[in-house]
Protein backbone atom coordinates (compact mmCIF):
# COMPACT_ATOMS: atom_id res chain seq x y z
CA UNK A 1 0.00 0.00 0.00
CA UNK A 2 1.27 3.49 -0.77
CA UNK A 3 2.42 6.00 1.83
CA UNK A 4 -0.27 8.51 0.85
CA UNK A 5 -2.97 5.93 1.45
CA UNK A 6 -1.62 5.20 4.93
CA UNK A 7 -1.55 8.94 5.70
CA UNK A 8 -5.16 9.45 4.59
CA UNK A 9 -6.33 6.43 6.61
CA UNK A 10 -4.47 7.70 9.67
CA UNK A 11 -5.80 11.26 9.35
CA UNK A 12 -9.40 10.13 8.91
CA UNK A 13 -9.18 7.70 11.81
CA UNK A 14 -7.65 10.39 14.03
CA UNK A 15 -10.48 12.78 13.20
CA UNK A 16 -13.08 10.11 13.96
CA UNK A 17 -11.29 9.28 17.23
CA UNK A 18 -10.46 12.77 18.44
CA UNK A 19 -13.50 14.85 17.50
CA UNK A 20 -15.83 13.23 20.07
CA UNK A 21 -13.08 13.55 22.68
CA UNK A 22 -12.65 17.20 21.75
CA UNK A 23 -16.37 17.81 22.30
CA UNK A 24 -16.52 15.84 25.56
CA UNK A 25 -13.23 16.73 27.21
CA UNK A 26 -12.48 20.13 25.67
CA UNK A 27 -8.99 19.12 24.56
CA UNK A 28 -6.90 22.13 23.47
CA UNK A 29 -6.53 22.58 19.72
CA UNK A 30 -2.73 22.48 19.87
CA UNK A 31 -2.86 19.08 21.57
CA UNK A 32 -5.17 17.84 18.82
CA UNK A 33 -2.85 19.16 16.13
CA UNK A 34 0.13 17.46 17.73
CA UNK A 35 -1.97 14.29 18.05
CA UNK A 36 -2.68 14.44 14.32
CA UNK A 37 1.04 14.70 13.59
CA UNK A 38 1.72 11.79 15.97
CA UNK A 39 -0.90 9.72 14.14
CA UNK A 40 0.62 10.56 10.77
CA UNK A 41 4.05 9.64 12.08
CA UNK A 42 2.69 6.32 13.36
CA UNK A 43 1.04 5.74 9.99
CA UNK A 44 4.38 5.70 8.18
CA UNK A 45 6.59 4.24 10.94
CA UNK A 46 6.27 0.56 9.86
CA UNK A 47 7.69 1.50 6.45
CA UNK A 48 10.49 3.46 8.15
CA UNK A 49 11.37 0.37 10.19
CA UNK A 50 11.00 -1.97 7.20
CA UNK A 51 11.70 0.15 4.09
CA UNK A 52 9.75 -1.09 1.07
CA UNK A 53 12.81 -1.72 -1.10
CA UNK A 54 11.42 -4.98 -2.46
CA UNK A 55 8.19 -6.93 -2.44
CA UNK A 56 9.04 -9.03 0.63
CA UNK A 57 10.02 -6.08 2.83
CA UNK A 58 7.66 -6.90 5.67
CA UNK A 59 9.45 -8.23 8.73
CA UNK A 60 9.50 -7.16 12.40
CA UNK A 61 7.84 -3.77 11.87
CA UNK A 62 4.97 -5.37 9.95
CA UNK A 63 4.51 -8.45 12.15
CA UNK A 64 1.18 -9.54 13.66
CA UNK A 65 2.71 -9.37 17.11
CA UNK A 66 3.53 -5.71 16.43
CA UNK A 67 -0.14 -5.20 15.57
CA UNK A 68 -1.24 -6.78 18.85
CA UNK A 69 1.24 -4.69 20.82
CA UNK A 70 0.26 -1.43 19.10
CA UNK A 71 -3.46 -2.13 19.49
CA UNK A 72 -2.95 -2.86 23.20
CA UNK A 73 -0.86 0.26 23.72
CA UNK A 74 -3.46 2.31 21.87
CA UNK A 75 -6.20 1.00 24.16
CA UNK A 76 -4.20 1.77 27.32
CA UNK A 77 -3.17 5.28 26.23
CA UNK A 78 -6.67 6.08 24.94
CA UNK A 79 -8.14 5.23 28.34
CA UNK A 80 -5.45 7.29 30.07
CA UNK A 81 -6.25 10.17 27.73
CA UNK A 82 -9.83 10.18 29.00
CA UNK A 83 -8.51 11.37 32.36
CA UNK A 84 -6.74 14.38 30.85
CA UNK A 85 -9.50 16.67 32.07
CA UNK A 86 -8.57 15.76 35.65
CA UNK A 87 -4.81 15.40 35.16
CA UNK A 88 -3.61 17.84 32.46
CA UNK A 89 -0.18 16.18 32.30
CA UNK A 90 -1.79 13.24 30.51
CA UNK A 91 -1.76 15.12 27.20
CA UNK A 92 1.25 12.92 26.38
CA UNK A 93 -1.12 9.96 26.58
CA UNK A 94 -3.22 11.60 23.87
CA UNK A 95 -0.14 12.00 21.68
CA UNK A 96 0.97 8.44 22.30
CA UNK A 97 -2.49 7.09 21.54
CA UNK A 98 -2.41 8.90 18.20
CA UNK A 99 0.94 7.33 17.33
CA UNK A 100 -0.21 3.84 18.29
CA UNK A 101 -3.48 4.34 16.38
CA UNK A 102 -1.60 5.29 13.23
CA UNK A 103 0.81 2.37 13.54
CA UNK A 104 -1.95 -0.18 14.17
CA UNK A 105 -4.02 1.12 11.27
CA UNK A 106 -1.01 0.90 8.96
CA UNK A 107 -0.67 -2.77 9.83
CA UNK A 108 -4.41 -3.41 9.49
CA UNK A 109 -4.38 -1.78 6.06
CA UNK A 110 -1.39 -3.85 4.98
CA UNK A 111 -3.12 -6.99 6.26
CA UNK A 112 -5.82 -6.47 3.63
CA UNK A 113 -3.32 -6.60 0.76
CA UNK A 114 -2.46 -9.86 -1.03
CA UNK A 115 0.95 -9.96 0.70
CA UNK A 116 -0.66 -9.55 4.13
CA UNK A 117 1.50 -9.25 7.23
CA UNK A 118 3.76 -12.04 8.55
CA UNK A 119 3.31 -13.85 11.82
CA UNK A 120 1.01 -16.26 13.46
Amino acid sequence: MRRGTHLVIGALAFLAYSYPLYLLLIIPADTLLMGLFATLLGSVMPDVIDPPVHRAHRSIGHHRSALRIMAGLFAVTAVLGLFQMYVPDLSLACLASGFFLGYALHLLADATTPAGIPGG
